[in-house]
């Protein structure tokens, strides 16, 4: 599971929905009190933005065509942070190095940035 952190205009099919999953599941697992550790360690979760990237992704994915059903109950994401520390609950990705990474790894992202 990761974040990427750049406009979800950019991402191709398969990232846009894989990135809405892995929104919900960071979320799912937070609730559940899953240590969230090697996904910060790694420079993969941004936790104070999971809410506002979820709401951004399904616009694009409405905006698409594609069918959005799953909302992310504002309740749940705050829920959700509850156990994490002040430096977990604050920590951020190096965005630069995401889309980076994003774009090393998709020609369809990286064609779609380059478009932009």
């Amino acid at each position: 599971m990761r974040m990427w952190l750049c406009d979800p205009r950019i991402l191709c099919q398969k990232h846009l929905c894989g990135m809405h999953l892995e929104l919900h599941m960071f979320v799912g697992s937070m609730l559940k009190n899953i240590r969230m550790t090697g996904y910060l360690k790694n420079n993969l979760l941004e936790p104070l933005l999971i809410k506002k990237l979820h709401d951004d992704i399904a616009n694009e994915m409405i905006n698409r065509g594609y069918l959005h059903k799953s909302e992310l109950k504002k309740d749940d994401f705050e829920n959700s942070l509850k156990y994490l520390t002040d430096d977990e609950i604050n920590y951020k990705i190096n965005k630069e190095d995401s889309i980076n990474e994003l774009l090393n790894r998709c020609n369809v992202c990286r064609r779609r940035y380059a478009a932009m």
